[in-house]
């Protein structure tokens, strides 16, 4: 079994235990799973107890810069920083793992990962469009949306795109949103490379895990298509797809 893992970018103190026990901070990022209360971070060769965790994840979604993994989150461990602060202040952040004491989530307990291709690194939908419209016909699905201005320069004057998915055989449009993703309720939280993409995922894409009923098309095209969006994600199941730009 895989363990969640994470990197180490600061440590700085905290105060003292009402023991007197000493305890310091960890920000970690680039996080494959949320760590909680309880799990044991390795370290170093150390073994520390997560006594807090701060569940804030800090991300901008506006200016669509990417965060790395699920964001940035602080730790707390009844630890003396001595030993620990160095280790983030090299150019290199060292990787810290953990044991989770609940159970994890499916894809840490296979080796039959699903791959992510980046579909659409030119361009992406507004990050604050809840505007999301499908349309139908015969095999050809158009998810009409808003384009993103800030991070892509070229579609200020744009005031619409349409993903077209040709040889649908079906889509499905899930209530994933931003904070599911983050917080582990989307199948591929944790595996998919970062919230807010368009994917095409192959391999086993365990449609089983989502309750959300399929709207079946006159399509036969295999290919699986993932969408996050601001308050939801597309799936489709389509032969390709195509990017159009209405002026």
């Amino acid at each position: 079994m895989r363990k969640p893992k994470g990197r180490l970018t600061d440590v700085f103190d905290a105060p003292d235990h009402e023991s007197g026990k000493p305890r310091t901070v960890l920000m970690l990022d680039r996080l494959t799973h949320v760590p909680e209360a309880g799990d044991v971070l390795a370290l170093a060769g150390q073994n520390l107890t997560i006594a807090q965790v701060d569940g804030r994840r800090f991300r901008d979604c506006l200016t669509s810069w990417k965060m790395a993994g699920r964001g940035s989150i602080a730790v707390l461990v009844n630890q003396s920083s001595e030993a620990l602060r160095p280790l983030a202040q090299g150019p290199d952040h060292p990787v810290v793992t953990w044991t989770s004491k609940n159970e994890l989530p499916w894809h840490f307990q296979t080796d039959d990962l699903p791959t992510f291709n980046h579909l659409n690194e030119t361009w992406n939908a507004h990050p604050n469009d809840v505007g999301l419209k499908i349309e139908q016909s015969g095999q050809t699905l158009l998810a009409n949306m808003r384009p993103n201005p800030y991070g892509y320069r070229e579609y200020e004057n744009i005031p619409s795109i349409s993903v077209r998915f040709s040889g649908c055989k079906r889509y499905r449009v899930t209530p994933v949103n931003d904070h599911g993703w983050y917080g582990g309720q989307c199948r591929f939280s944790g595996l998919a490379p970062s919230w807010g993409e368009f994917y095409e995922i192959s391999g086993d894409t365990r449609d089983d895990m989502d309750s959300t009923p399929w709207i079946n098309m006159e399509g036969a095209g295999t290919r699986h298509f993932h969408f996050y969006l601001r308050d939801e994600a597309l799936e489709v199941k389509a032969q390709d797809w195509s990017l159009e730009t209405k002026s």
